[in-house]
């Protein structure tokens, strides 16, 4: 079995439970509460400056120019077509969108970005590539599930969209592509730590998930 395959089935736990969080099940039938949903994509767009950073610095530890290619175009999508999907919720919340890009990221988003970013500094691109994977592939796998048992006139259906795109789904299978390929060249211990990296970052976009359903923010505030 290719990397990805032992991966996807090491994570199987913890798929279901991103499948089965309230916040994808109330958001699929269309009744997840706006306000969570505002704190989630406050806080998504704060996320996705730091994954963009982490793939950038991906571009950078690249061994060839297919994966530079790769890791570049994905962090100008991470800024240039999700800002727009977010931009379109955040107006019709009355958000500033300045305003949310200078927000406080909660612990969640926090633990995640500086995670990935640690991972892009010390370890290798093979690691890297395995921690970036979760974003797009458990989004992926959510949205087509979500996509074909949506309510009808849902109001979150611009985000269901983006994600079950057969544009995100290409893009997934080429950060499959990528990090099986870097599996095949990686050491016994190097696959360990791509291992330990993919589930983690899985369990981070759960955590992620939860923190936004309730809304939490730092409990203690200077």
């Amino acid at each position: 079995m290719a990397f990805t395959d032992d991966v996807w089935q090491a994570a199987a736990g913890l798929r279901a439970a991103v499948h089965a969080h309230p916040f994808n099940q109330e958001l699929a039938a269309g009744s997840l509460s706006r306000s969570a949903f505002a704190h989630y994509m406050i806080q998504d767009g704060l996320y996705l400056q730091g994954y963009a950073r982490v793939l950038a610095l991906g571009a950078a530890k690249a061994p060839a120019a297919d994966e530079i290619l790769a890791f570049s175009k994905a962090a100008e999508v991470a800024i240039v077509v999700e800002r727009a999907l977010h931009a379109g919720y955040l107006d019709q919340f009355g958000i500033d969108p300045r305003a949310a890009e200078t927000a406080t990221p909660t612990p969640a988003c926090e633990a995640y970005v500086n995670f990935m970013l640690a991972i892009a500094v010390t370890d290798s691109f093979a690691v890297l590539a395995a921690a970036v994977l979760p974003c797009f592939w458990l989004y992926q796998d959510v949205g087509t599930a979500i996509a074909a048992k949506g309510a009808p006139g849902n109001f979150y259906q611009a985000w269901i969209d983006t994600y079950a795109d057969e544009n995100f789904a290409a893009a997934t299978e080429r950060m499959k592509g990528i990090v099986n390929a870097a599996a095949a060249d990686a050491g016994p211990s190097e696959r360990e730590r791509m291992t330990a990296a993919f589930l983690r970052c899985a369990q981070h976009e759960w955590l992620f998930w939860d923190s936004a359903y309730h809304e939490r923010d730092w409990p203690i505030k200077p």
